[in-house]
């Protein structure tokens, strides 16, 4: 399978939000166990970092976002995906980036996020990390 990983999620795992880390983690779990693809965008990582490093310092949030980088792939945003993200219809503008750039991944399964609301205009099927490891 095949899933594009929203912020929040990660933000979970790495900030242990309880009670949605245990979800969250056993999602990334999945690489190892079940074969999943997961991916994520570039800014999705710089954003994670931002809030990171003010729980556990610069040194500290750059060796988890490198260990981070050797299970998950990294789709770039580009000018195409900001541009449309810009004019389509989703109320949130990274939203619809982070929208963007999984429609720009090819034979994706779908979006995991915490906040599903946010992505009621995809076209890819999206699933809380709840729903996604019913699948």
């Amino acid at each position: 399978m095949k899933f594009f990983v929203d912020t929040n999620v990660i933000l979970d795992v790495f900030l242990g939000r309880d009670p949605f880390d245990e979800a969250a983690i056993q999602v990334f779990e999945k690489i190892e166990f079940d074969g999943w693809e997961l991916f994520t965008s570039d800014n999705a990582i710089t954003t994670s970092y931002f809030y990171l490093k003010k729980q556990i310092g610069s040194k500290k949030a750059k060796t988890v976002i490198i260990d981070f980088l050797q299970e998950i792939k990294i789709q770039s945003v580009g000018r195409l995906q900001l541009l449309v993200a810009a004019q389509s219809n989703f109320k949130d503008f990274e939203d619809a980036v982070q929208y963007q750039c999984a429609l720009s991944i090819g034979g994706i399964d779908g979006i995991i996020t915490r906040n599903k609301k946010d992505f009621k205009n995809s076209h890819i099927p999206v699933y809380t990390p709840f729903e996604a490891l019913e699948l």
